[in-house]
């Protein structure tokens, strides 16, 4: 039964996508392995190296944080650690989540005990700051694309004004976690958080203390969430973009490609499939369709843009293999794990050795 608990809920996940996919497939088959085959391969190259830059910009992203709590940790190690949190969100159940989990777990066996709190919650807060960019790219792209969109179509008009309310749910929620002090004026609030420490063990308390620590760092903090809207999120549209143009050349419309992988995107958050697998092409076909690109184009762009994301989440798997995942000198053995016996004097001095 315990298995059984584990592998339904990444199955049920795998299911949903295949249907998705399945769906969109099957509805616009019709000349769509053409299209495929008739991809320019220099606007495809030139969107992989775009999002290369934008798996670059969430690994310095975060090692801008790691640095703003003062844990010591590499811009190469934050890149490896990215990449292969990328790689476990696809193949382990829990999405993004699940690979912040392995990220988190990572770091922690590197940084000494009392900075294993504050490590993971970087991790937390570099998560936040790219929702809040994704949020606010997603709202000031919309102008700039509603008039391109046919609106008049009830599904599309439905998916798209959901993801845009969502957007600005998120953001008036930021507001609140960073101003959560204020809130504690409010009985009801105070009450909510004494059951929710009794309920965590203090953990609803050492959490609000977490996010009162970044107070000082402000500046990081903007710098994070500007990064996520340009190199991560307008980086990630643009090679959509690329994408849409390498496989219709009369495709110009950048704002609506934008507008399309970001929404895209934030449906991709949504824990119903693997790293937002058929979600998201559901979305960026869609968009893209409602803007006027052919039925099979719109699709040919929708999954060559996830194939681009499943290429570089299996890359992730070889920085996993090539990472030692050494545990920092003077950390406790993880549990079970048995102590080096010690039975003379030389034996001790080896075992002390870094």
């Amino acid at each position: 039964m315990s298995l059984l608990k584990k592998i339904i809920p990444p199955l049920l996940k795998l299911l949903i996508a295949g249907a998705i996919v399945t769906f969109l497939i099957r509805n616009n088959s019709e000349g769509l392995a053409s299209t495929f085959r008739s991809i320019h391969p220099v606007w495809l190259t030139a969107a992989l190296a775009l999002y290369a830059l934008h798996i670059f910009a969430n690994a310095w992203r975060w090692h801008l944080l790691l640095k703003a709590q003062k844990i010591e940790c590499s811009l190469s190690a934050a890149v490896s650690l990215t990449m292969q949190s990328f790689f476990f969100s696809l193949v382990i159940p829990g999405g993004a989540i699940g690979g912040d989990l392995v990220r988190v777990g990572f770091l922690t066996a590197r940084v000494p005990r009392e900075q294993k709190f504050d490590g993971a919650f970087t991790i937390l807060m570099d998560r936040f700051t790219g929702m809040i960019g994704i949020f606010l790219v997603a709202l000031l792209m919309l102008p700039f694309c509603l008039r391109y969109l046919d609106l008049e179509s009830g599904v599309t008009a439905a998916l798209v004004w959901l993801l845009i309310a969502g957007s600005v749910c998120g953001l008036l929620a930021s507001v609140l976690v960073f101003r959560h002090r204020k809130l504690e004026r409010l009985a009801l609030y105070r009450r909510i958080k004494e059951l929710a420490d009794r309920v965590s063990h203090g953990m609803f308390s050492k959490v609000a203390d977490a996010i009162d620590s970044y107070k000082d760092c402000r500046k990081e903090i903007f710098i994070c969430i500007a990064a996520s809207m340009v190199f991560v999120n307008l980086v990630l549209g643009a090679a959509g973009f690329l994408v849409a143009h390498g496989v219709d050349s009369r495709w110009t419309s950048a704002g609506v490609s934008i507008e399309a992988v970001t929404l895209g995107n934030i449906a991709g958050l949504l824990p119903m499939t693997p790293s937002g697998i058929g979600a998201r092409d559901f979305f960026i076909k869609n968009i893209l369709q409602s803007a006027g690109m052919d039925p099979q184009q719109a699709l040919a762009t929708a999954l060559s843009f996830t194939m681009i994301i499943i290429a570089f989440n299996l890359l992730g798997g070889l920085f996993f293999i090539a990472s030692p995942h050494k545990r920092r000198s003077g950390t406790p053995p993880a549990a079970g794990a048995s102590l080096p016996r010690k039975t003379d004097r030389a034996s001790n001095e080896v075992d002390a050795r870094p």
